[in-house]
C-alpha cells in the first residue's frame, strides 16, 4: 500500500533459480497504529515491458465501457479504496497490478495474482492517476431495471449524464445523501471507466446500481411511482413535498429534457439569483437530493 514503509530490502542471486526479493514491511493507519505486518521471501515476477503483451493489452482494455463489460472488471486506485476492498470485498479482487517502485501485494489478498509492469507501462494505465498500485476488480451485479417490481423506499435516482466524472460524482452524493438505487440509463456512461471511479471515490460499491431503458423508453413506461424532472421551468424545490417513494432524474448535460418527455413527469427547479440560469448536471442531483434528505427529517 502506499504507506508502507521499507525497513529491509535485498536481493539475493540464487544462481539457476528465480531470484527473490526479501522485504521487510509494515504499514501504520493515519494514528501512527499498525495494522498491517509482513516479512519474508517474496517471489519476483517478470516485469511487462512490451505494449503488445496480452496481459497489457487486456488491462488496458479496462479504460474502455467495452473492455470493462467484455472482461467484467475494472480498474480501481488509491489507499483508501483498496484498503476498502482488502478488508470488505476480498473476494472481488483479481489482480494486484504494480510497478518495480511501488509496494507488493499485502498479505490481506494472498492468493491474488500480482502483475509488474514497467513504469511506463503503469504510467500508460493509470488514468486514475493515483500514487499508489492498482488493483483489478470484478464487477459488482448489476441487475436490469423493472419499473413494475417493488421500488425501494425513499429515491430512486436516475442517471442519463454521458461524463464519467459526473456519473461518477452523482453517485458519490446519492450513497452519502441514502439513495435506495441509483438506475444507469443507457444514455449514460459507464460508472466504472477509471475517471467515474476516481469521482465516485469507491461510492459505485456502496449503493445498489440497476441498469435501466434510455430517457424516450422510461417515459413511455407507465410508472407506480411519480417521477420527477429537474427542470428549470418546474416548481421550486422550496414548495415540493416529497413522497415516501418517488424517482428523480436531470436532463443530460447540455441537452437537457426535451418538452415531450418533460410533460410525462413532475418537473422541479432549484431557484437561482444573479443571472445564474443552470447549474452543472450532478451540482444540481445533489441539491434536490439534500432538499429531499433534509425534508425527510
Amino acid at each position: 500500500m502506499d504507506n508502507y514503509s521499507v525497513i529491509l530490502n535485498k536481493v539475493k542471486d540464487l544462481g539457476r533459480t528465480d531470484n527473490y526479493r526479501l522485504r521487510f514491511l509494515s504499514a501504520t493507519d493515519r494514528n501512527d497504529n499498525s495494522i498491517m505486518q509482513y516479512s519474508g521471501k517474496i517471489t519476483m515476477s517478470a516485469i511487462i515491458t512490451s505494449r503488445s503483451n496480452a496481459v497489457f493489452k487486456k488491462l488496458l482494455g479496462l479504460q474502455t465501457a467495452k473492455g470493462i463489460g467484455r472482461n467484467g472488471c475494472f480498474l480501481a486506485g488509491g489507499d483508501k479504496l483498496i484498503r476498502e476492498l482488502c478488508h470488505e470485498n476480498r473476494e472481488m479482487a483479481v489482480c494486484w497490478i504494480r510497478s518495480p517502485d511501488l509496494a507488493l501485494m499485502p498479505p490481506a489478498l494472498s492468493g491474488v495474482k500480482q502483475i509488474t509492469l514497467s513504469k511506463e507501462l503503469f504510467r500508460e494505465l493509470n488514468l486514475l492517476g493515483t500514487p499508489g498500485p492498482l488493483l483489478e476488480v470484478r464487477l459488482p451485479r448489476i441487475v436490469r431495471f423493472n419499473a413494475l417490481a417493488p421500488w425501494p423506499d425513499g429515491c430512486s435516482l436516475f442517471i442519463p449524464f454521458g461524463d464519467p466524472e459526473n456519473v461518477g460524482a452523482v453517485i458519490r452524493s446519492a450513497a452519502g445523501l441514502g439513495v435506495g438505487r441509483v438506475v444507469l440509463l443507457s444514455e449514460a456512461a459507464c460508472p466504472f471507466l477509471p475517471r467515474a471511479i476516481r469521482s465516485s471515490a469507491g461510492a459505485v460499491l456502496r449503493i445498489r446500481i440497476e441498469d435501466g431503458p434510455s430517457i424516450a423508453d422510461l417515459a413511455a413506461i407507465a410508472l407506480p411511482h411519480p417521477l420527477y424532472a429537474l427542470d428549470m421551468g418546474g416548481r421550486p424545490l422550496t414548495g415540493i413535498d416529497w413522497p415516501a417513494t418517488f424517482g428523480l432524474i436531470a436532463g443530460m448535460e447540455g441537452e437537457g429534457l426535451t418538452e415531450t418527455v418533460k410533460k410525462r413527469w413532475r418537473t422541479a427547479a432549484i431557484p437561482l439569483e444573479n443571472g445564474v440560469e443552470s447549474l452543472n448536471a450532478a451540482a444540481s442531483v445533489s441539491i434536490a437530493l439534500w432538499d429531499w434528505k433534509s425534508k425527510k427529517r
